[in-house]
């Protein structure tokens, strides 16, 4: 790790926070999640693991790593923590502006045992736009033909920050149980991640339970190994993505009828329910409606009616 960056540790000051964001690409705030809150996101987890694993659709990545998809639909106090505190959407503002969409929610519970998650950059479609590769075009962009590195040099160019990721600690990381990997100030390479190398500089953010540690779309890291034999770390992840990005959840198609029911406008708005500008609208885009209209409410295939 550079030494020009520092060390990243947890703190209360939104004002180093930011700064830890811009310098390392990742930060830490403590004492976030309200202590009721987070002992109803802990039960409901553990229940919910249980359960998928019991019903054999749970699903699991690096061994011993299980993950609980599409939150939301699985219990209120998911969609709490969506909003139970100003200083995360402080951090995503600094990061995406006043306007930002929710792009997925999800749970990782890095079991004991567990190997480390394949280094990466949740912003892999915005590859250098310098050097002599040449870039491909966005719709043909995958994992698999970005120019990738095992280390870099900071100073290239790279696509603006169009996501930030926040992971809310529901027990406390440690570098023993697995806290999320990350190579300080990768996020100002302008370059990917080569998923399998040793990135013997990456360093875990550590945190107690009740931080959120938050990245933006650049930054390299990866789920630490939890070298532990009885421990398991929890967390949620909330990812927000810039208002004209295709979210990777598809909230007003896929969350239970009776969840959207009790949306507030504020989570109707990080939802994607409403429109952005032109962007989500029904088709008329100078109507500027504030909420799209479903498909069956939709203006169809019509004939002129009779005239006397």
């Amino acid at each position: 790790m550079s030494e020009a960056i520092g060390i990243v540790s947890p703190t209360r000051d939104l004002e180093i926070a930011k700064a830890n964001l811009d310098e390392a690409g990742y930060c830490i705030i403590s004492g976030v999640i309200p202590a009721d809150l987070r002992g109803r996101l802990r039960a409901r987890l553990v229940d919910q693991a249980a359960a998928e694993t019991d019903a054999s659709i749970d699903h699991r990545q690096d061994g011993n790593t299980q993950w609980i998809a599409n939150v939301l639909n699985k219990g209120a106090a998911f969609l709490e923590l969506l909003t139970c505190a100003d200083e995360s959407h402080e951090m995503v503002r600094h990061v995406l502006g006043d306007d930002y969409v929710l792009s997925c929610s999800n749970a990782p519970i890095a079991g004991p045992g567990n190997s480390r998650m394949a280094m990466h950059a949740d912003q892999f479609w915005t590859p250098s736009l310098e050097g002599d590769r040449p870039t491909p075009r966005l719709g043909d962009i995958r994992f698999s033909n970005v120019a990738k590195s095992a280390e870099f040099e900071p100073g290239h160019s790279l696509f603006p920050a169009c996501m930030v990721t926040l992971m809310w600690t529901v027990t406390d990381f440690t570098r023993a149980n697995g806290a999320t990997l990350f190579v300080p100030g990768s996020h100002r390479s302008g370059m990917q991640p080569q998923h399998d190398a040793t990135f013997l500089d990456a360093v875990p953010a550590e945190a107690p339970a009740g931080s959120l540690i938050l990245w933006e779309g650049r930054t390299w890291h990866a789920t630490g190994i939890n070298r532990t034999t009885d421990e398991f770390r929890l967390g949620v992840t909330q990812n927000f993505v810039a208002p004209m990005i295709r979210p990777l959840v598809n909230y007003p198609y896929s969350l239970r009828s009776e969840v959207a029911e009790r949306l507030s406008e504020r989570e109707k708005e990080l939802l994607g329910f409403t429109t952005w500008t032109a962007y989500g609208n029904e088709g008329v885009p100078a109507q500027r409606m504030r909420y799209f209209k479903p498909a069956s409410a939709q203006t169809g295939e019509m004939s002129p009616t009779s005239r006397d």
